[in-house]
């Protein structure tokens, strides 16, 4: 199973679509500080900003800013340490010349991104050699740009802006929109005199509709930042608490944080024989879903019945291709070589050898293929997230690798696929709950049919929900699996 280790920090609202004049940059440069994370009662790590002059021949020419992030979990028992180090750097009219954003988990890079301003766009580089070219005005605000807007700006009662802010870890510009509200506190001693919040709009791109979370800031009466409260993919609300201000947070650390067991959405009851299951009907309720479906409907799945926030779903499996219904057909991005299937690598044919291809049907190779992706993955919770070719030389991770590196070796042998992303059926210490869970859509015999390379029965069980699918092609980051936010602690599941 999987959950996303997505270092993100998200936000939500919608107010008017006019933009303002450009905002002053150049005044709005925060000082160092430092941020504790707290989920609950248990404390994740920090976030540290910090501002530099930049100088030449001992002159000022400009200043560098940086945020590094820093987490340290539990995935199961397993101690999963995250690092983010975001930076910019601005000319002295706040003018942003560079960018740079790099993750890890534990000592492996697993994703570097940097930028260059050329006139009036930006040169961007992935794992530096996947390039492309974006427009930059003067007045856009570099990846620490909401960092700048709490730390610079003065505040008025009511005040609406938007701003344009850079997000590398969608390698695009975000339009926030924000309000400002003074507040009278209910009681003298609370320190929080004014809040802002801040919200990306939705950004979609090919088929990834992608609706960032809230944050919500509090200040005292200087507008000095107490802390904040917004949601982490794969990790539900937290609060992060300036170190050093006048807000004392009421908590008392106990344990450290289960990014894994916090993962898991308990039901109702068992599902018998789930893995075979042909059929299934699932209560769900998700909390805040605003008309909105949260899952993507297909062949499998369908929605029959919603009411607010509750929507009846009925599963249906098919253990041959031939027993689904005719499917939309595959697109040029379901073939195509992308940084994480990278399919065009050696390492793919590679690894396939042993597979007899004297088989020409284009269902019984995939089958096969998932087959052998089931016999030699070995199971480890730990491994980072990476490119198929790299999971192909050393064949260890969870459903994201499995699912991986299927669809990369399908596409090797013509089989169009694409990644599913959703829940899988599972029974902790007896309990029955749904878990998070990525596996893989093949299209053959003009159908799209499930696979699953950490069971390889050659179909997928009734007990697989999928939330979405993604082609993953011109995608740099883990951004197609924030589609699975909408449910960390906001769904419960009942099986009819």
């Amino acid at each position: 199973m999987n959950t996303s280790l997505v270092l993100t920090f998200t936000f939500l609202l919608s107010l008017q679509n006019a933009k303002p004049e450009p905002l002053p940059l150049v005044s709005m440069i925060p000082n160092g500080y430092r941020e504790e994370v707290y989920k609950a009662e248990s404390q994740l790590g920090f976030v540290a900003v910090s501002s530099q002059p930049i100088e030449k021949n001992g002159k000022k020419i400009g200043t560098r800013l940086q945020k590094e992030t820093n987490l340290t979990l539990q995935r199961f028992g397993s101690i999963v340490s995250l690092r983010m180090i975001e930076s910019q750097e601005m000319d002295l009219i706040g003018t942003v010349q560079r960018i740079s954003m790099k993750q890890f988990q534990g000592p492996k890079q697993t994703l570097e991104l940097s930028g260059l301003r050329d006139g009036t766009t930006f040169r961007i580089w992935v794992e530096n050699n996947s390039e492309r070219t974006i427009p930059w005005g003067i007045e856009g605000f570099g990846p620490l740009g909401k960092e700048q807007m709490i730390s610079g700006k003065k505040w008025t009662h009511d005040e609406h802006l938007q701003f344009d802010c850079y997000q590398a870890v969608v390698n695009r510009f975000v339009t926030y929109d924000v309000v400002a509200t003074k507040k009278t506190p209910n009681d003298s001693k609370d320190p929080v005199a004014w809040t802002v919040l801040m919200s990306p709009q939705k950004i979609i791109a090919g088929n990834l509709s992608l609706q960032l979370p809230k944050t919500l800031y509090f200040l005292d009466q200087n507008q000095t930042v107490l802390f904040s409260e917004t949601e982490m993919d794969g990790i539900g609300d937290i609060s992060l608490v300036r170190s050093k201000s006048a807000f004392v947070p009421n908590r008392s650390p106990k344990q450290m944080f289960d990014i894994g067991k916090a993962s898991f959405i308990p039901i109702n009851r068992r599902l018998p024989a789930a893995r075979s299951s042909i059929s299934a009907s699932y209560l769900i309720t998700v909390l805040g879903l605003q008309g909105e479906s949260p899952l993507v409907e297909d062949e499998r799945q369908k929605i029959v019945k919603k009411t607010n926030n509750n929507f009846m779903l009925e599963v249906r499996a098919f253990r041959l291709p031939d027993d689904v219904p005719a499917s939309v057909a595959p697109s040029a991005e379901e073939m195509a070589p992308s940084k994480y299937i990278d399919w065009d690598n050696p390492a793919i044919k590679n690894y396939s050898r042993e597979v007899n291809f004297l088989e020409i049907d284009p269902w019984r190779k995939a089958v096969l293929l998932e087959k052998l992706v089931r016999r030699r993955m070995m199971f480890d919770n730990q491994a980072p997230f990476t490119c198929a070719s790299d999971i192909a030389k050393n064949p260890r991770g969870d459903c994201r690798h499995a699912a991986i590196l299927l669809a990369a070796l399908c596409r090797s042998e013509g089989i169009p696929s694409r990644i599913a992303h959703g829940l899988l059926y599972v029974e902790k210490n007896g309990e029955p709950m749904f878990g998070f869970h990525m596996w893989t859509e093949a299209h053959v015999r003009g159908r799209w049919v499930a696979l699953d390379g950490t069971m390889g029965f050659g179909f997928v069980g009734a007990e697989h929900i999928k939330i979405s699918h993604h082609t993953y092609n011109e995608i740099e980051s883990l951004a197609p699996i924030a589609s699975l936010q909408n449910f960390i602690g906001k769904a419960k599941i009942q099986v009819d």
